[in-house]
């Protein structure tokens, strides 16, 4: 029986974000796939993981500050590679705000995920259970917001702010805390760390692209995205 806190069961929690992400960008666009996006966040996972089975990406004493140091290179890595990278950074623009936001929907997995590893002593309890239920409040509203602007909403451009400022509050602090308190229980090449440097930088830059929309498109954003 595979162990929950197993790093294939990360893996294949991995691989579900990455095709429902590949899903979510297919939609609106006659339902193309991009399989080379799928492609890259394949082959970023396969690295992903040979550094953190062989235990070769960080030292295994880094500091607290120095691992948040390296995540918040790792983000910064991350936005520099889709803004660069013209057909990405295209694909990205044009995105309807309901598909930014729904992109945030499989966060409800993970944070299942992380309150089952919280339960069976994966991770300290009352970090696996604020960030647990916190991941599953971010993916919630964003499904929430991303209605509310497909079916036009009053209230849409609210809900979609507010989604977007709490699942940043939610990445922030989660990578925080997980870096300068908790660090040494989880270890710096503990399973955790398939969420932390894949997906998490993604939902980040598609709460900042979606943020970015709806200053500059000013709420006109609400057109439904026929699949």
């Amino acid at each position: 029986m595979l162990s929950i806190t197993s790093p294939w069961f990360m893996i294949g929690l991995d691989l579900l974000m990455i095709t429902y992400t590949l899903w979510v960008l297919s939609l609106g666009n006659k339902n193309k796939f991009h399989y080379g996006i799928g492609a890259g966040l394949l082959v970023w996972l396969l690295l992903l993981h040979l550094g953190l089975s062989t235990r070769s990406i960080f030292p295994e004493t880094i500091s607290g500050g120095a691992f948040l140091a390296v995540i918040v290179a790792a983000v910064g890595m991350v936005g520099a590679l889709l803004l660069a990278t013209s057909p990405i950074r295209t694909i990205l623009l044009s995105l309807t705000q309901q598909q930014l936001l729904l992109l945030q929907g499989i966060r409800v997995f993970f944070g299942a995920t992380f309150l089952m590893h919280a339960s069976v002593g994966g991770m300290p309890l009352i970090f696996g259970i604020i960030d647990g239920w916190s991941h599953i409040a971010a993916g919630f509203f964003g499904l929430v917001a991303a209605f509310s602007v497909a079916s036009n909403a009053e209230d849409a451009t609210r809900r979609a702010w507010f989604a977007n400022l709490f699942g940043l509050t939610d990445i922030l602090v989660v990578a925080s805390t997980l870096s300068l308190l908790i660090l040494h229980e989880i270890t710096p090449h503990g399973v955790m760390m398939y969420a932390v440097f894949l997906p998490a930088p993604l939902w980040l830059w598609f709460h900042l692209i979606s943020i970015y929309k709806l200053v500059t498109d000013k709420g006109e954003e609400g057109k439904v995205c026929h699949t």
